[in-house]
């Protein structure tokens, strides 16, 4: 009886969540005013910029290190989207092993996958648009979450093995 509830009890406490830690660097743009990383809570970053009036060719570089080797969901949002006229949106590794480029005309998401202790340019490039504001998230898809209701189940399961043991003590 005493090594069950051990067992839960190590079960509830060795269950946590385990992610990539992220890291983005704003390393420039032309045409466009960069605004450094705004979040920065390990498994989610994000960054972004403005354009002021209507430019074409305007481009804006982040890079994008992972601490692990991490599925990523890399996602372009524009305020207001219909001022983005077109862009390309580029991510590759700066040791030239991986490239992948999209052409937009709006928001836009795409999945990578990111090896440990290596920099990726996340960029957006020849962009043509009116005045806009735009961002850009990087989120770590390999965040095991912890169910809620384990934390509620470990003390109902608790409770249940002592009111059986309550009763074999009355019983018996």
């Amino acid at each position: 009886m005493k090594k069950a509830m051990l067992l839960c009890i190590a079960f509830l406490f060795s269950a946590g969540a385990n992610s990539a830690t992220l890291n983005l660097t704003a390393e420039g743009s032309n045409g466009a005013s960069q605004q450094q990383v705004t979040l920065n809570n390990n498994n989610v970053v994000l960054g972004g910029g403005v354009v002021e009036s209507s430019k074409s060719n305007w481009s804006s570089m982040f890079n994008v290190t992972a601490d692990t080797n991490t599925a990523v969901d890399v996602e372009w949002s524009f305020n207001p989207v219909r001022n983005l006229v077109s862009a390309t949106v580029a991510i590759f590794a700066l040791d030239g092993s991986f490239t992948e480029t999209y052409d937009i005309t709006g928001d836009f998401t795409f999945s990578a996958i990111l090896s440990a202790g290596k920099t990726y340019g996340l960029d957006i490039l020849d962009a043509t648009s009116h005045a806009l504001k735009y961002d850009v998230s990087v989120t770590s898809l390999s965040e095991v979450p912890v169910p809620a209701a384990l934390f509620l189940f470990a003390p109902a399961l608790l409770g249940l093995i002592g009111l059986r043991r309550r009763a074999k003590m009355t019983a018996g």
